[in-house]
């Protein structure tokens, strides 16, 4: 499971608790998606995400920064995850990326796939993962079409990066999710349960 962190959707005092919460619970990755803090801010966060888990917890946790790139460059963060057209922008500057730290993206289309796979293949870049979204109606997307889970199964066969589903995911529809994705993500889901172990333990994943 992948966590995507959005301080606004909890008590200021709880953000922290929560994401190591739900590390101690199981899941595996975070990304921090504060996007309209400085990357001096989220360089903050990161560190206190990082310090706040046992070692051993630490040991097999991946957290990511999402699109602050400075942020990405002066932590020992585990990758950056970036909106495809940044990645794209990215590469037309001649950025390299630190081979050493994973690279995660946000696709929207088996189009995007297709092109990424391109790319990547001409400039040899390895992708650990994409998101692929939105999977269901999520009020993150309010007034968007969901793309359903025909994004997810016509990506299959498209590529062997690891896809994770993104988008109104919950106990209910996690498992049907889950025949199509290699992983899914959430957000609101965790950041406003009123019990995270409970929440996380009805995925019937861990």
């Amino acid at each position: 499971m992948y966590l995507i962190t959005n301080r606004n959707l909890c008590d200021k005092e709880e953000y922290f608790e929560r994401i190591k919460e739900a590390c101690l619970c199981g899941v595996e990755n975070i990304i921090i998606r504060e996007k309209d803090l400085s990357d001096e801010e989220v360089e903050i966060i990161y560190e206190k995400i990082s310090k706040s888990l046992p070692k051993n917890i630490r040991k097999r946790t991946s957290i990511l920064i999402n699109s602050k790139m400075k942020a990405y460059e002066k932590t020992d963060c585990d990758g950056i995850h970036l909106p495809y057209w940044l990645f794209k922008e990215k590469l037309k500057e001649g950025y390299k990326f630190d081979e050493k730290k994973q690279i995660g993206l946000s696709l929207h289309s088996t189009e995007e796939v297709v092109e990424m796979e391109e790319i990547c293949k001409n400039k040899g870049i390895k992708i650990s993962y994409v998101t692929l979204s939105h999977i269901y109606e999520t009020k993150c997307k309010k007034g968007l079409k969901p793309k359903g889970l025909d994004v997810l199964k016509n990506s299959g066969n498209l590529t062997k990066v690891k896809r994770v589903a993104l988008g109104g995911i919950d106990s209910k529809n996690v498992l049907e999710v889950l025949k199509y994705a290699d992983d899914f993500a959430v957000m609101s889901l965790i950041m406003k349960s009123n019990n995270i172990k409970e929440t996380i333990d009805e995925m019937k994943i861990y």
